[in-house]
This record gives C-alpha cells, sequence and structure tokens, in this order.
C-alpha cells in the first residue's frame, strides 16, 4: 500500500496511486484551468449557497471520483482545508446535503481516497 506523507503535493500522490492500481483508479486530478475547476466550484456554490462559510476563503476543485459524484475541494480555512463532498446536481436539497467528509490536512484526505479505493475496489480483484 502506498505510504503518503505530509510533504507529498496531491498531485504527486495521484500519480502514485494510478501507478500502482492502474486504470482502474477512479479518482483524477481536475485540470488546472478556470473552466474545469470553475464548473465544480459553480455546482457545489449552487448546492450550497454563496453564503456557505465554506466560501470564505477561495475554494479550489481539486480532484473527482469517476465512480460517483465525489469531488475534493481545498480551502485556506483553519482546521478544516480539505472536504469531499458528494455533489447532487440539484439547487433544491433536503436539509444535510450534500453531504461531505472533513479532512484536517492533503494527507489525511488522500489517505481517505486511498483507503475507499482499496476497502470498495481493489479488493474486488
Amino acid at each position: 500500500m502506498l505510504e503518503i506523507t505530509d510533504y507529498m503535493t496531491v498531485e504527486e500522490i495521484m500519480d502514485k496511486l494510478y501507478h500502482e492500481y492502474g486504470e482502474e483508479f477512479n479518482w483524477h486530478m481536475i485540470p488546472f484551468s478556470q473552466a474545469s475547476r470553475g464548473h465544480f466550484i459553480e455546482e457545489l456554490k449552487k448546492e450550497l449557497g454563496e453564503d456557505n462559510d465554506f466560501f470564505e476563503t477561495d475554494v479550489y476543485a481539486v480532484a473527482k471520483c469517476d465512480s460517483n459524484d465525489d469531488v475534493l475541494y481545498g480551502t485556506d480555512i483553519a482546521n478544516e482545508p480539505w472536504r469531499i463532498y458528494h455533489l447532487t446536481y440539484s439547487s433544491i436539497n433536503r436539509d444535510g446535503f450534500p453531504k461531505y467528509i472533513g479532512f484536517a490536512s492533503r494527507k489525511e484526505a488522500m489517505e481517505y481516497i486511498r483507503d475507499e479505493f482499496e476497502r470498495e475496489y481493489a479488493s474486488c480483484k
């Protein structure tokens, strides 16, 4: 299993995960362009509402799961700079949606992605 350190960038981690699991790895980096990342930020704003405290600082979409509508977002908010939101693609959501998992660090978020892939997909081989 790939060891993830605090010093690795998300790009390095994703590259190593892809090399470890091959084409079956179900997460990909969102290209670093305003159009591609902006789409996921606008969708999240639509679902949460632009006045949500998650948008107090710059939010950026980092990676997307191909198997579902989970997107990894980063921000500079203290104590919880990383979140994976399960997007609903609806502006009318019942309370508690869209659901998210918060992480205190990039390392924690990437370990979660690796561990979930291991648990759900890699064990099916």
